[in-house]
């Protein structure tokens, strides 16, 4: 009896010691590289820093640089370039031991630049134009908002490693676009022609305000 009683008590110890190694904590320091980024209309490299501010709160700071791609398929999106920025504030949930699940606010600003050609017409009062001419003008697009959402940390390796993970969120944002045409003239009884070379996923060209659902998924690594 003894000795199933020393043989329970350490089954106990090791299934305690078990179970609190199991667990999986919110990362103090970590960085990330986000995946749809790269399939964005204006795509980007974007990484992300997140560090622990205090108990069961986080900060988040993600930065990305807009590269330029097909550049021979439209002549609306010629050289694009830019940069995106995130500032996030997560607040880590009670949790299952192996899941961390977080609510986080984000503030979103972005500012993309390409180059736009197009024909134009001078003199066009009677609807034929006395003279044509083929410009390039830049143009500017800043978008900005405010983001809820709600996500989990998911490490696949949790029992061997516990430092490579993936991050995935989803919620709702609300977003500020504007555009501005810098370089392109406005002289009197002109037209401009628009050029047919966007597509479906070209995005809507206007200033305007919507909310809008957004996902997101990130690798990381974290480092404590």
């Amino acid at each position: 009896a003894k000795s199933t009683m020393i043989s329970l008590a350490m089954y106990f110890s090791l299934l305690c010691h078990a179970q609190k190694g199991a667990i999986v904590e919110a990362p103090k320091l970590a960085v990330k590289l986000s995946i749809p980024h790269f399939f964005y209309f204006y795509p980007s490299v974007q990484v992300g820093l997140e560090h622990k501010l205090f108990r069961n709160v986080n900060l988040q700071y993600d930065v990305g640089w807009i590269y330029n791609v097909h550049t021979n398929d439209s002549e609306n999106y010629q050289n694009k370039k830019g940069f995106r920025g995130i500032a996030e504030v997560r607040y880590y949930l009670p949790s299952p031991p192996k899941i961390p699940f977080y609510i986080a606010g984000e503030f979103y600003y972005s500012r993309v630049k390409f180059d736009r050609s197009q024909v134009i017409g001078y003199e066009c009062e009677t609807g034929d134009c006395s003279y044509f001419e083929y410009l390039t003008y830049k143009v500017e697009n800043d978008h900005q908002g405010f983001g809820l959402k709600y996500g989990i940390l998911l490490f696949p390796g949790w029992n061997r490693n516990r430092s490579f993970f993936f991050d995935i969120n989803g919620g709702f944002a609300y977003r500020t676009i504007a555009y501005h045409d810098v370089g392109r003239p406005a002289p009197v009884s002109a037209q401009f022609f628009s050029n047919d070379s966007s597509d479906f996923f070209s995005p809507k060209e206007s200033d305007h305000s919507e909310f809008r659902l957004v996902l997101g998924i990130r690798m990381g690594y974290s480092f404590f």
